[in-house]
């Protein structure tokens, strides 16, 4: 889009005044501060930046420019918040715009994609009530499910491989959109097919009732197939971006308020779940957490209870995947379930009652995690209990309450017989790092980085914030590694070509899904400074750290072709190489 066009709009559009019409702002200094309104919080920490016109979040780590307030709070995408914009500022919209007319093009693809999913939907229904499903019948029947439940999921079924290729063909569709959707395949042949063929059909609606994809559920066991099958992702379909049930944990939360959300990893023990009256639930779409399914979590809820299948706490990758949410500074707690069960086992076999009770007594995640690592070692060896208090400790040593380490190390000292003093000076003496802030001046990112990620970053905040010190040093002469780093540095030296002074709110208007967190990152850095770091020597530091990080790639490189080559001559060459590089290393 023209950029001309996006500074007027954004010049018109003061950012302060437009987000204070949505909420109360109290000034801090030369900022503004308020309570988010994307995600559930008690104590101010959405921080609006009137000077360079960009608002940040310290609690889910949301941020960007005016236009970006707009589409996040109105709900639309980017080309409707500026014409929202443009018509509070009386400003006409471009009319002969190339990008104007791509994204006009991406919203037209993505409406039609919903509509194809909706009558795919509607017709996976109507074969269900007219006798086309009758394996799919069954199923329903012996999993207990209700006519109500059936309904309110809107739960379908696929006859055959053909028939809703030939309905939608009716319905005007072609067979490009039909793949784009992730309704149909196409074989060796060059055949369509309905990907979910022959399978129980549960459709995957979002926070605002579109259907964005399917998940199919086989009715007979199979060898080397899976028990369900979600349509691939596409335009409007991410896995790691969706919550199944996430639509009816809305109206509930709308309609009665939510203390706290439960998460499982199936559909089924989303549905079953609901149907006894647990509504508070929704299914991670049998993947790892992501960050993103993190930061939908908290709109909703600040408390999370994690309800996976009775052996998942075997699962390390899983296990770990669940840092995700506290790192989101979400409350994590995790229902320990009876082995070989899932929650649909256990509300079925066992009833609400005895499910609610586990939920009652979930365990916060540290603890939960010291007790599935009691299951990796034989505590009756003294071989065994030593190698349980070395992983133990690492674990305890990640909890940022000294109050919560005493506990967990008399729980310790009480299962192993190891002396208290012994555990300290263990822990003291263990390399894991506490979740900390990793410099003084990035204060709204938790956790422990890639030291070149964050030099990266920090050279490019100086560029983006216009910082004397770094003028001297030609952003084209620095090689970053990451592909969301370089992006953002095309952006500066592009501005700086065009004798722009590169700037946040310019940043946010780079359309580029990769860089989004990263543009991020750096206005949390402009949001949390504090006045006693010296951002100078720092910055040097860091080139420093990004230059050495080059050079030793390229001494990675080189040693590998030295390895590889039986060529005297040609390793004579690469030696000379390697001394350079090594020459330039010791002169940084």
């Amino acid at each position: 889009m023209d950029l001309k066009f996006l500074d007027e709009l954004k010049a018109k559009n003061d950012i302060v005044e437009v987000i204070g019409k949505y909420l109360p702002l109290t000034r801090r200094g030369s900022n503004f501060w308020g309570l988010c309104p994307f995600h559930h919080e008690k104590t101010p920490s959405f921080c609006v930046n009137g000077t360079d016109q960009f608002y940040y979040c310290f609690g889910c780590h949301k941020g960007g420019d005016v236009i970006s307030f707009v589409k996040e709070i109105e709900s639309v995408d980017y080309w409707d918040a500026v014409k929202i914009l443009a018509e509070r500022a009386k400003i006409p919209l471009p009319q002969d715009n190339t990008a104007t007319k791509e994204i006009a093009e991406q919203k037209k693809k993505k409406e039609r994609l919903l509509a194809l999913n909706r009558d795919a939907a509607l017709f996976y229904v109507d074969c269900l009530k007219n006798g086309l499903g009758g394996e799919q019948l069954e199923y329903i029947n012996k999993r207990g499910l209700t006519k109500e439940t059936v309904v309110k999921f809107g739960i379908g079924a696929s006859p055959d491989y053909n028939a809703v290729i030939t309905h939608l063909r009716k319905k005007g569709y072609t067979e490009k959109e039909m793949t784009e959707s992730g309704v149909a395949g196409r074989n060796a042949k060059g055949n369509y097919f309905d990907y979910l063929g022959g399978r129980l059909i549960i459709p995957i609606i979002d926070a605002f009732g579109n259907v964005i994809g399917f998940c199919g559920r086989i009715l007979k066991k199979q060898d080397n197939v899976g028990k369900y099958l979600n349509t691939k992702e596409t335009a409007v379909f991410s896995k790691g971006k969706t919550l199944f049930n996430i639509n009816n944990l809305k109206k509930y939360k709308n309609a009665n308020g939510l203390n706290e959300v439960i998460i499982v990893e199936g559909h089924m023990d989303v549905i079953s779940l609901v149907q006894s009256g647990i509504e508070n639930v929704v299914a991670s779409m049998g993947t790892s957490l992501t960050k993103d399914q993190a930061r939908i979590l908290k709109r909703y809820s600040d408390k999370v209870i994690i309800s996976y299948d009775g052996d998942f706490a075997g699962r390390k990758a899983t296990l770990r995947g669940l840092d995700i949410l506290q790192d989101e500074g979400l409350d994590v707690k995790v229902v320990t379930l009876p082995d070989g069960m899932d929650p649909d086992d256990v509300v079925r076999e066992r009833g609400r009652e005895f499910y609610e009770k586990l939920v009652k007594n979930a365990l916060p995640l540290i603890d939960f995690k010291l007790r599935a690592l009691r299951k990796d070692y034989d505590l009756n060896s003294a071989d065994g209990k030593r190698k349980f208090v070395v992983a133990a400790v690492k674990i305890i040593k990640t909890s940022p309450s000294v109050t919560e380490q005493e506990d967990l190390l008399r729980a310790v000292r009480d299962l192993t017989g190891t002396n208290l003093e012994t555990l300290r000076r263990e822990m003291a003496n263990s390399d894991v790092e506490v979740k900390a802030l990793v410099i003084p001046s990035d204060s709204g990112e938790i956790g422990v980085a890639d030291k070149v990620t964050k030099a990266s970053r920090f050279i490019l905040y100086a560029y983006i914030f216009n910082r004397e010190y770094a003028e001297n040093t030609d952003i084209r002469t620095l090689e970053f590694p990451e592909s969301k780093h370089k992006i953002i540095a095309d952006y500066v030296a592009s501005a700086k070509a065009e004798n722009i002074r590169p700037n946040i709110s310019g940043l946010y208007s780079v359309q580029n899904d990769e860089i989004e967190e990263e543009r991020n990152a750096i206005a949390a850095i402009e949001s949390g400074k504090r006045d006693d770091f010296d951002e100078e020597m720092y910055f040097h530091d860091c080139i420093k750290t990004l230059k050495t990080a080059n050079l030793d790639v390229k001494l990675q490189e080189l040693t590998k072709l030295y390895d590889n080559s039986q060529d005297v001559d040609e390793r004579k060459e690469i030696t000379v190489k390697i001394r350079e590089i090594l020459a330039q290393k010791s002169a940084l």
